[in-house]
């Protein structure tokens, strides 16, 4: 492992990742506010990428032993990189078609919500799975890996939504269209880079030494080891605790403090300071107290920033609002950086690519159910009481008590026990 190829690993995972960010901080609030779709609709598109999360585990475990243009993760990289970028770029023009065709427009942006989420599942299990493959032995290269990747990605995210801004102001659908095009650009570029001779080349050893040979044997492995159940069950709380106000916060901006697109496209990037900050600074909280102690303790923040972010709305005061983001951001910084280690640490070589895509379909799977129930939520609470205030008021105080009772039984130790006495006994049992 060396710095190189940190380089090219987070070039990636920041090429995938800000294909979201023009989609879930401004297409969202344009379909809600601009185009008056309903919230449920907006939030079952956003989350058709997520419901894809069970890919992750197939094409995880297939890499796992079958190597393409002889390596087991680059070229799945690039192929869903290149989805997810293309995927993105098209849904600017796929939602703008529902205002001319309703039917039409609706099913071409399904088609391509789907499209761009395959991409971004294909890429993420398959960059995941080469770190923890690459720093297996590496010491403390993989927190270095990992807090690189993930402080480029914060970094990469700021930007983007500040030019967003920028390039929306004022908003027209032209410049909305520019604005994705130029997403579309940059993502393509660094996943070409990225993905370029940065995994080394397939060997015998290496593919029998990934030895979860089919579905069946994969699926016995993940379901027979309590410790893994228990971490990924935790997982998934936790993702819809934070993540179900990912497609309700800039409209919340829009109707409620009547911001406009660029200025709700900002928070977003509030939202990356907070979380960059505690990416910067919350390696050596997490070394200090622990994975568990930082993760509960940033739950604490985060369920306090969403009591702000309410207040915000009371007030009607769109500074306020900014400040409550940034505080979002800081708490869930703290959780995130304490739940990447644990998700990386809970995987064994053997199976690496198996283990990462059952956490990658707990991350995703956590933010589709949050996307979906938030949106849910926010139209029956204002059917009810044709209040918009208090259709964001109900979601964001169900992250409020999500955030606060969660709590976390996971042990690294155990788990990596139960899952190689279980790798030999399901083997075994194939064998047999």
């Amino acid at each position: 492992m060396n710095w190189k190829t940190v380089a090219q690993l987070s070039l990636v995972h920041v090429g995938v990742s800000i294909t979201v960010v023009p989609i879930t901080s401004t297409l969202n609030r344009i379909m809600i506010n601009e185009m008056q779709l309903s919230a449920l609709l907006v939030g079952t598109l956003v989350a058709l990428p997520y419901l894809l999360s069970p890919l992750q585990i197939f094409v995880g475990n297939w890499a796992d032993r079958h190597p393409l243009w002889e390596r087991h993760r680059s070229p799945w990289m690039l192929m869903g990189g290149l989805m997810a970028a293309f995927g993105s770029y098209l849904a600017a023009h796929t939602v703008i078609l529902m205002d001319e065709n309703f039917a039409l427009g609706l099913a071409a942006s399904v088609a391509t919500f789907v499209f761009w989420g395959m991409g971004v599942n294909i890429a993420s299990v398959s960059y995941l799975s080469l770190v923890s493959e690459l720093t297996e032995n590496g010491g403390s290269w993989r927190s270095r890996t990992v807090s690189a990747m993930w402080t480029s990605m914060i970094l990469s995210t700021i930007l983007v939504a500040i030019a967003l801004s920028i390039v929306l102001e004022p908003y027209t659908v032209e410049r909305l269209y520019t604005a994705f095009g130029a997403v579309w650009l940059v993502s393509c570029l660094f996943i070409f880079v990225g993905s370029s001779a940065v995994e080394p080349p397939a060997t015998p050893e290496r593919i029998v030494h990934n030895s979860a040979d089919n579905p069946v044997v994969a699926m016995r492995l993940l379901s027979g080891n309590a410790s893994a159940r228990r971490f990924f069950v935790y997982l998934l709380l936790v993702l819809i605790s934070i993540h179900a106000q990912d497609v309700l916060l800039e409209p919340y901006g829009g109707e409620v403090l009547e911001m406009s697109v660029a200025a709700t496209s900002r928070l977003t990037a509030l939202w990356g300071i907070g979380v960059f900050l505690t990416l910067v600074g919350g390696l050596p909280l997490v070394r200090r107290f622990g994975k568990k102690a930082s993760a509960n303790t940033g739950a604490l923040v985060t369920a306090f920033a969403f009591g702000l972010i309410i207040a915000a709305g009371v007030v009607r005061q769109p500074l306020f609002l900014m400040a409550s983001v940034l505080v979002l951001g800081l708490g869930g910084g703290l959780m995130t950086v304490s739940n990447l280690s644990f998700m990386l640490d809970m995987t064994i070589p053997e199976a690496a690519g198996l283990y990462i895509g059952a956490w990658g379909v707990a991350n995703f799977a956590g933010q589709a159910v949050g996307n979906v129930i938030s949106g849910l939520m926010r139209d029956v609470a204002y059917r009810i009481t044709g209040n918009e205030f208090a259709g964001y008021a109900a979601v964001f105080s169900m992250e409020i008590v999500a955030a606060v009772v969660l709590f976390r039984t996971i042990s690294v130790e155990t788990f990596r026990r139960d899952a190689q006495l279980q790798l030999q006994d399901v083997l075994a049992l194939a064998g047999d």
